[in-house]
């Protein structure tokens, strides 16, 4: 179980949308090998799907253990962009604790059909 509160330290990881990820050995290679961090630092990643309609948060405590949260809706709806102002060329950028709620309780409607 993913234990997360607002004491965490959480980082969106813009361009990864791989959600062939499931697998604990490819997301902490891309930690460690493309954002130059310590899995094990109690920080959590989140991820996103190309269509927005999944988002992963990783978090790995020690060397012994690991914990993947999957939240995925369906057809129809969608997660919220995240958008950055003056990102620059940053691959991952740090939410603040109020950020990762809304954006796990929110929703979007990508159409709405009227009969």
């Amino acid at each position: 179980m993913l234990s997360v509160a607002g004491t965490n330290r959480f980082y969106y990881l813009q361009g990864f949308t791989d959600m062939c990820c499931k697998h604990h050995s490819h997301v902490l290679s891309v930690i460690r090998e493309q954002l130059h961090r310590e899995p094990s630092d109690g920080n959590i990643y989140i991820v996103m799907s190309k269509d927005r309609r999944i988002v992963r948060l990783f978090a790995a405590y020690d060397n012994r253990s690991y914990s993947l949260f999957k939240k995925k809706f369906v057809a129809g709806y969608q997660f919220m962009r995240i958008i950055k102002d003056n990102k620059g060329n940053e691959v991952t950028y740090r939410i603040a604790w109020k950020d990762v709620v809304l954006l796990l309780e929110n929703l979007v409607i990508k159409l709405l059909k009227i009969r």
